[in-house]
């Protein structure tokens, strides 16, 4: 059985949870040091939602997790709300809709997503945020589409995308932010929000492919 939404939304806090302390540091860089404890407060959020909504469809838990995300305030619980609700639509969107992981469903919740934060915060790729690990993971997921490539591959590569457009912003000056003001002296360390976002992102896929091999290694017996 392939893993459920649920179940990658429980590895990415839990994921959150284990990197408090390293979001924390990398957070104190620039800002006041209360990333990571502000991403574990989500993550408790989030699980209280999942264990509110057992029964959602999958556009309805995203509404839900988006809704626990905003009550954590703060800049990040907004910009985590706006994508998740836009990824949310995105999947209603979907006419056909039957809980199938598809390459083109994915893409367009990654697009989705990329759209709402970036109308949200008017940054771009290279100002050193978060969407410097988002817009690497679609722009991922479109060229896979291109190649036809099949999901699990696709989602690896979307992963690794991510995780290195994460990295990245080390060698980035903050241009948008409270971060924007240390100019030259925010270069040499990852972006929180980035860094927080591809651990969520490794964390949900490593589980979603763990799963497969799974089910795969079972159909195979």
């Amino acid at each position: 059985m392939t893993a459920s939404l649920r179940d990658c939304i429980l590895a990415a806090a839990d994921a959150v949870d284990a990197g408090r302390d390293e979001l924390g540091r990398l957070d104190a860089v620039a800002g006041d040091g209360d990333h990571g404890l502000t991403m574990a407060h989500g993550a408790r959020a989030v699980r209280r939602a999942l264990e509110e909504n057992r029964e959602a469809p999958p556009a309805d838990l995203l509404a839900k997790v988006a809704m626990a995300m905003a009550s954590i305030g703060g800049a990040i619980g907004p910009i985590y709300a706006t994508g998740l609700l836009k990824t949310a639509g995105a999947i209603r969107a979907s006419e056909s809709w039957d809980g199938a992981v598809t390459l083109d469903r994915l893409l367009a919740c990654a697009d989705a997503a990329v759209g709402a934060v970036t109308a949200l915060g008017h940054a771009k790729p290279g100002d050193k945020t978060i969407l410097d690990a988002m817009t690497p993971l679609a722009e991922s997921l479109r060229a896979s589409e291109a190649e036809a490539l099949p999901v699990d591959e696709a989602i690896s590569r979307a992963r690794d995308a991510a995780l290195a457009g994460a990295a990245a912003t080390s060698g980035m000056i903050a241009s948008i932010g409270r971060a924007a003001r240390l100019g030259e002296q925010s270069r040499g360390t990852p972006d929180a929000g980035a860094t927080s976002f591809a651990m969520i992102v490794r964390a949900a896929v490593d589980t979603y492919l763990a799963a497969a091999r799974e089910q795969t290694s079972g159909t195979a017996r």
